[in-house]
């Protein structure tokens, strides 16, 4: 409340100065935002803006009173200020005055409010003496009080009187019509025009407005040091993004050169042993040659056509032998190059989209302390307004003001029941991690190398129809948990249940699936209800949607994937042609249509840019516009025809499960692993278990494969090593 004990002494000239015109006050007006101006000014602005008026400071809109600047809200604060500044001036000039009572010119002693005139000497003493004038003594300021240097807001509303009845000029207002605008009235107005209103006591009216007043300004005060705080918070985040982000980069080039280190080496051995193989077999060779040369010696006038001819098959197959070798080692040669040119390109696009992320995080951190100041000055000068007119002691101050000062109040305490913008994710930065042996061939192990028995599934009678896992290995499976619920558990590799989340769906018996996006953040959604959301599996929490209010269409969600770095949640529905495409904030921002999308398409993942499908009996793989890349290979098996589930490895690779019809009994399985760069099939291989889904994982800093059953009842885990 500092500005209500302001001393109008160091009140300056410019304070009482209209910024548009740089002179004082004339006729004072307060717009919505509570800047102020002269009313011949706001016409000014009205007429320049074609009958529209924005605020020249703040650029808030208010709205244009049919008489213009004339029906705005008058400031009854600056018109008292600039009254005591005239008044001040006089005294402290020394200019003179005509007396109210006596008339003579001369020097002023001091002025009467109640009169409206100044006072000499002689009238000054008979107003303090003269009883038929006592009621005049408590609105005299006189010369010393001016002098004295410590008048303040709250002393100078005390000496003005309440207002005069415009009705009957010569009775005090004492009165309030809320029916006309909190217009002052007195006694006798409530016999006449005034009958049937609504009528208030001033000094009542008066008390209450001042307290919702207090208790407004107290929560305008609260939030505005919340605000503050958070302003400088995000200034010091600045230093954070600039930290992170020069900290990944250095980590992307440590690991790339330690790679390109460990290439290197790689190049020179293969060299040296080709380069030693190749001596290797030409030493084999001419021993046998040598030999060959002996006998040919000794037999030489019996099989000489016989030896001729064997020395050329000889010759030949020693040039086929070295032919091959070097085949051998060149295929070798170039996947060590594919591999370095992998290297690098994948160092060059991880260091663009971090430099991009810095940019993007220092933009929203300087836009969130550039709103948060407009914000803070915005209630600072509402602050001020409001305690100044709380702290007077004029009733009609208080109620001309308070409900304008409430109804101001009222969008930015809305505004700061929400979220403070800037602070929300400003050090996140998409994964950037080095992909190396991208398509390797791996062989899948035909037996699980774990079996683990989740037994607070199968207890419960849930079921599961979805497992993804995090880089860091947490590992979460999504279902049914009976009518009504769904469930998303976070399990370990012994089968315990560490975290479980349980969604409300009402009226059904939800199918409920879930897809990795970013760190321990995953993507969940439900089929007939289509709810969408997102689950952290640090907190244990989840926030989701209505897809179909997303989209504004009616869908079944079928399958999900998602890819984090490039913020993208994609949807497939039951029995619809397209994909959606959504945000991290769960905003639809594309859909994409493909020829290939026939039915519902029973899993989808994506995998650098590519989308991969299992779609009836068929498998594809399509650009993000929708469009054909390639069919893939089916495995070599008369049962299994039908792709059911497929996966994305962390070294690029695509694992599809391929079964003969959905079984709730042990049945046999192809696993095929897919080059992603051109959909050729690298490997097969067959497995025997319960139907379910398939997700890749790091245990134990090795890659594995997932594979949980639909009851719930195991969750194996199959071995992945390189096919040499």
């Amino acid at each position: 409340m500092a500005a209500a004990a302001t001393i109008l002494d160091d009140i300056d000239d410019k304070f009482c100065q209209c910024c548009l015109c740089f002179e004082q006050y004339e006729d004072p007006r307060q717009l919505p935002c509570f800047h102020r101006y002269c009313s011949k000014c706001l016409d000014k602005e009205i007429k320049r803006n074609r009958g529209d008026l924005k605020c020249p400071l703040c650029q808030q809109e208010a709205e244009v009173p049919e008489d213009g600047a004339q029906g705005l809200k008058k400031d009854f604060f600056m018109n008292e200020i600039i009254e005591f500044l005239d008044i001040k001036k006089a005294f402290q000039d020394g200019e003179t005055h005509e007396c109210g009572d006596c008339s003579k010119i001369g020097k002023a002693r001091s002025y009467c409010f109640k009169c409206s005139e100044f006072l000499c000497d002689g009238c000054h003493e008979y107003h303090m003496t003269k009883k038929s004038l006592k009621e005049h003594r408590p609105y005299l300021l006189t010369l010393k009080d001016v002098k004295s240097k410590n008048l303040t807001l709250q002393k100078l509303s005390s000496l003005k009187q309440a207002p005069m009845c415009k009705t009957h000029p010569d009775d005090v207002s004492r009165l309030c019509c809320k029916t006309c605008d909190n217009l002052p009235i007195c006694t006798a107005c409530t016999y006449g025009g005034h009958k049937s209103h609504e009528i208030e006591d001033a000094t009542s009216l008066a008390t209450v407005k001042r307290e919702d007043l207090r208790n407004r300004l107290a929560i305008l005060t609260e939030s505005k040091d919340k605000i503050e705080q958070e302003v400088e918070e995000t200034s010091r985040s600045q230093k954070d993004v600039i930290a992170i982000a020069d900290t990944e980069i250095a980590k992307l080039n440590h690991d790339a050169g330690r790679e390109l280190n460990e290439i290197c080496k790689a190049l020179e051995m293969v060299s040296e042993e080709r380069s030693n193989a190749s001596k290797h077999i030409l030493d084999k060779w001419e021993g046998k040659r040598k030999h060959r040369q002996q006998a040919l010696e000794e037999k030489m006038k019996r099989i000489r056509k016989e030896h001729e001819g064997m020395e050329q098959k000889c010759e030949n197959d020693m040039i086929t032998n070295i032919r091959e070798s070097n085949e051998t080692y060149s295929k070798k040669e170039s996947k060590l190059l594919s591999k370095r040119e992998n290297v690098e390109r994948q160092l060059h696009e991880g260091k663009s989209l971090i430099s991009r992320g810095k940019g993007e995080k220092l933009g929203n951190t300087e836009i969130a302390i550039v709103k948060g100041k407009g914000t803070l000055e915005r209630m600072q000068n509402l602050i001020e307004t409001g305690s100044n007119i709380l702290v007077s002691e004029n009733n009609w101050t208080v109620i001309q003001n308070a409900d304008r000062v409430r109804a101001a109040s009222e969008p930015l305490i809305r505004e700061l029941e929400g979220e403070f913008p800037g602070l929300d994710k400003v050090l996140e930065y998409p994964q950037v991690r080095l992909s190396l042996g991208r398509a390797e061939k791996m062989k899948v192990s035909d037996k699980p190398v774990m079996e683990v028995a989740i037994e607070d599934i199968k207890k419960k009678g849930w079921c599961i129809n979805g497992v993804a896992a995090a880089p860091d290995g947490t590992v979460v499976i999504t279902g049914s948990a009976g009518p009504n619920q769904a469930h998303i558990s976070v399990i370990k590799l012994d089968g315990r249940i560490s975290k479980q989340k349980l969604i409300d769906i009402n009226n059904f018996t939800p199918i409920c699936f879930c897809a990795q996006f970013r760190k321990v953040e995953f993507v969940i959604a439900t089929f007939r209800t289509a709810t969408i959301g997102l689950y952290n599996a640090d907190y244990n929490s989840y926030h989701g949607t209505d897809m179909r209010k997303v989209i504004n269409t009616e869908v079944k969600v079928w399958c999900i994937t998602a890819d984090g770095s490039n913020d993208q949640i994609i949807v497939g529905c039951f029995d619809s042609p397209v994909l959606y495409v959504l945000n991290g904030k769960l905003q639809h921002t594309r859909t994409i249509y493909s020829q290939q999308i026939t039915k519902s398409p029973s899993d989808i993942v994506v995998n650098n840019g590519t989308i991969f499908m299992c779609c009836s009996k068929s498998a594809y793989a399509v650009n993000m516009e929708g469009g054909l890349l390639h069919e893939l290979p089916k495995p070599d098996s008369a049962n299994c025809t039908v792709p059911f589930s497929v996966c994305t490895s962390n070294n690029g690779s695509v694992y599809m499960l391929w079964f003969e019809g959905y079984s709730t009994s042990v049945m046999d399985y192809v696993i095929t692993q897919y080059n992603p760069d051109d959909g050729s099939l690298l490997t097969t291989t067959p497995v025997r278990a319960v139907p379910g889904w398939m997700a890749a994982a790091e245990i134990d800093g090795a890659e594995k494969l997932l594979l949980v059953s639909h009851s719930g009842e195991m969750l194996r885990v199959y071995g992945l090593e390189e096919d040499h």
